[in-house]
């Protein structure tokens, strides 16, 4: 008797045991898995830099020790800002208009990712980008497991801009020149705004006269140079936000789209007013 006694009260403990581990596990795999999010960013963070010595990326090296943007070397063109919310968008976009969180184990590669394993090609088309492929699978220094560790520090910092709220841009060339660095103009035109022969114009002159000597023909030329010569503000307004739709009849010419979610229309309005301020003649 008494052995049937312990033995139900053995099964009622190992019942309620079950019961609880498995209430509670949902609560531990969340915690484990926060954990695990919290040391890949500090790998990332190690691998971003900076770093004095060749066993890091260093990305800090171009983009900032926080990531926010700096000139790449000699060569004039300038790193882009990697907490900002133009990043954020480009990740929402690829999620299907929505990006909560940073990207799990088993997803898609995205953005992020792609320009970190393949480089700044992917964004421009440009070969001669000065940002690296840097996955050893194409001959780079980093290995899997640094760039998945880069990546989720970048999502990161992309889903904090992208949680901030929106800020009305004051319409000053200073503010412009901020927004100009901010979302990455000078990553293609250069910091000074002098470009890339045979890839990226020169925005020297640009409150003088558009740009139409372009690295890929436009349909609408005549159309872009009218509409300039009406209203230079409203044109720069139709071929920052799209123009392929505006003056290339749907097709690319180079210059990425930069819908609001990208860039805010106070924003827009400051960078036109920086835009327009270049007048090297």
């Amino acid at each position: 008797m008494r052995i049937k006694s312990v033995a139900i009260v053995l099964v009622s403990a190992m019942s309620l045991f079950t019961a609880f581990y498995w209430l509670t596990d949902a609560s531990r795999r969340e915690a484990r898995f926060e954990a695990q999010i919290e040391e890949l960013l500090a790998y990332g963070e190690e691998v971003f830099g900076p770093s004095a010595d060749d066993t890091t990326a260093n990305c800090a090296a171009c983009h900032g020790a926080d990531g926010t943007g700096g000139q790449v070397g000699t060569t004039g063109r300038q790193a882009p800002n990697l907490r900002s919310k133009s990043i954020y968008e480009k990740l929402k976009a690829g999620n299907g208009g929505t990006f909560t969180e940073i990207r799990k184990p088993g997803e898609p590669p995205d953005y992020v990712n792609l320009v970190i394993r393949f480089g700044g090609v992917v964004v421009s088309g440009d070969v001669n980008s000065p940002m690296p492929a840097w996955s050893n699978e194409v001959g780079g220094a980093l290995t899997v497991n640094q760039i998945d560790a880069l990546t989720a520090l970048v999502e990161t910092w992309a889903l904090e801009a992208g949680q901030l709220p929106a800020v009305e841009v004051p319409d000053t060339v200073e503010a412009g020149a901020q927004v100009y660095v901010d979302s990455g103009c000078g990553s293609c035109h250069g910091a000074d705004l002098t470009g890339v022969a045979g890839f990226y114009p020169s925005l020297v002159n640009i409150g003088n006269e558009p740009v139409i000597d372009l690295p890929l023909p436009i349909s609408q030329l005549d159309a872009l140079q009218a509409d300039y010569a009406a209203d230079a503000r409203s044109f720069l307004e139709r071929w920052i936000r799209d123009s392929a739709v505006n003056y290339n009849d749907g097709t690319a010419t180079g210059m990425p789209v930069h819908p609001e979610g990208r860039i805010s229309p106070s924003a827009l309005r400051a960078l036109i007013t920086f835009l327009l301020s270049q007048k090297s003649g």
